[in-house]
């Protein structure tokens, strides 16, 4: 299961146990109505006449207060500062963040953090995540043309190894395996 799906189904069950929780606080916080014992009126026998209506007083209840439900702040917008270049470990860590919920910013960070430094530290883990970016947005053959390129400049890569195998190793037809 892909992280934003993780995330997504825990909040969704946390969301769901505070509406329970609220709603049987609702219930158990809400006292019940007062009752006064009413006073025992005898008739008086001495009054002639109609009998008159017996008033009662009754008093509104107040309305019952509405559950209240906590709801997460939207998320802002993910958008790359662009006065400030971000360091390497920053980016990094902003494109994990963002990962598949925004394929075409993922894709502009790593390709400016490969253009950047193209023999530093991180330029593997930053063209895997170009490749990524790609094939994210289903650009399939672009992405595999990036995976041939990055294979060319980082042999020697685990995140290259990582590439070839997903992205450039495709499984063998059915029709090609004998039976």
């Amino acid at each position: 299961m892909s992280k934003p799906a993780t995330v997504a189904a825990i909040s969704a069950g946390v969301f769901a146990l505070l509406v329970v929780l609220t709603l049987n606080k609702d219930k158990r916080s809400v006292p019940a109505p007062s009752r006064k014992p009413y006073a025992v009126v005898e008739p008086i026998a001495s009054a002639p006449g109609p009998a008159e209506p017996e008033t009662v007083e009754v008093k509104p209840q107040p309305p019952l207060r509405a559950p209240v439900v906590a709801r997460s702040a939207p998320r802002a917008p993910v958008a790359p500062d662009a006065g400030k270049p971000l360091d390497e470990q920053s980016l990094l860590t902003e494109l994990h963040d963002l990962a598949a919920s925004d394929p075409p910013l993922s894709l502009q960070l790593a390709r400016e953090a490969v253009a950047r430094s193209p023999d530093g530290p991180n330029a593997p883990e930053f063209e895997w995540n170009v490749v990524k970016a790609l094939f994210n947005m289903r650009r399939l053959e672009d992405a595999e043309d990036e995976a041939r390129s990055m294979l060319a400049r980082y042999p020697d890569s685990d995140f290259t190894g990582d590439v070839v195998h997903h992205l450039l190793n495709h499984p063998p037809n059915p029709s090609d395996v004998p039976p």
